[in-house]
Order: structure tokens, then sequence, then C-alpha cells
């Protein structure tokens, strides 16, 4: 991961194309972009983080609309809450990383997926209908670190429990975005073929011509 911290991008309105991870919790881990060369952070205040949500399709919206009021009301616990969030979104980097290369995370990445996990679980509740045990959002659970809390259990219950192999970053440059390869082959290399797939279809096709060109003007 680039050691420069990410420069915060000012009012971005997340769009179809920024849910391409296959999971919530790796969209929400792709709101830095460019963590290989220029990091760019799309969250800007607590509110995008409550518009990231609502585009993830994370929490019912009369949560999210509850905790946008919750934030409007108190500023410094919302940015207390957004500090929290985006230090569970490197530590969820870091743990998804080394889930691809094989490498044990570290334990504090670990620990505060952990911390966070735990609170996730905590703001359920067990229901019975139809015949079947499921689960619920508790009505007491809209903290203002509910969305990070949602995102941890979603990371430790759905995503870390897919294959490895399956778990793959974005080779496209100044991207490195995390998701899951759910194409038949498992051979998928790109977040988005229309963006990073087709930008580097670019670069080889210039890099050949160039090549081409100092052949001929090697060769008159």
């Amino acid at each position: 991961m680039n050691d420069v911290l990410p420069v915060i991008i000012a009012g971005h309105e997340f769009a179809a194309p920024d849910f391409v991870g296959g999971d919530p919790a790796l969209d929400f881990v792709n709101t830095v972009a460019g963590r290989d060369a220029q990091p760019r952070d799309r969250l800007d205040g607590y509110g995008r983080l409550v518009e990231w949500a609502k585009g993830a399709r994370l929490l019912p919206d009369k949560t999210l609309q509850a905790l946008a009021r919750k934030a409007r009301s108190n500023t410094a616990a919302a940015e207390g809450a957004l500090q929290r969030a985006k230090a569970l979104r490197e530590a969820m980097f870091a743990v998804v990383t080394a889930s691809i290369s094989g490498a044990p995370p570290g334990k504090a990445a670990l620990a505060l997926l952990r911390e966070h996990w735990v609170r996730g679980v905590d703001a359920y509740e067990l229901t019975f209908a139809g015949g079947r045990i499921g689960t619920a959002l508790r009505s007491d659970a809209a903290s203002l670190d509910l969305i990070a809390a949602v995102i941890a259990r979603r990371l430790v219950e759905h995503v870390l429990i897919s294959p490895a192999e399956r778990l793959r970053i974005c080779q496209g440059p100044d991207c490195s975005w995390l998701f899951i390869d759910s194409s038949k082959a498992g051979r998928r290399r790109w977040c988005d073929m229309a963006v990073c797939g087709n930008a580097a279809k670019a670069r080889r096709f210039h890099a050949r011509a160039h090549g081409r060109a100092r052949r001929r003007r090697q060769a008159s």
C-alpha cells in the first residue's frame, strides 16, 4: 500500500461504477482509489459515508436517515465515527490483501476488524418467521458507528469465507481496488473492464505502436 496519506476528494457522488467489488465491504475499501499511485479518499464527511451506504444498500433508508440526523446534531461525534470507519477501512484492506497473497495479516488489523465485527454482530437480533431463523437489525442499533460495524460483519461473514483465489486486487494502474472474481473462468484481472481493462488495452496498443515505430527508425 502507498504510505502517502490519501487526498480527500470533496463532492464525489457515488454511482454504479463505484460498486464493482462484489460485496459492500469491498466497495467500502474501494472508497480510496489509486492506492498504488496517488491515493484519493472519496469520503469527505460523515454525510458522504451515509450517501455511500445508501448507494451500497447497506442499511434500510430509515436507519440511514436517522444516522444523518444524528450526525448533523453532533458534528464532533460524527467526525470521530468517520475517522474510526476510515481506520477500519485500512485494516480491512490489509487483511484482504494479506489473504490474497497468502500472508498472515497483522495482529493490529485483525484486532481492529474483530472489534467492529463484534459490534456488527451485536447490532442484529435473531428472529423466527415462516418456520426459519433469521436476523434483523435491532431497533436501538442506530449509533454513528453502525455503518462501520455492519461493514466489518459483512467482510468477516461474507467476503473472507470466499475462496482466497477468488479475492483479487485490480491490476490497473492508479487503482488497486479489491473485488471478488465471480467469473466462470476465474481470470478476471480488473475491477471494471470498461475502465481499467480498456485503459490497459490502450496502453498495450500504444506500447506496441511505439515499439514498431522505433524499430522502423532503427532499420532506416
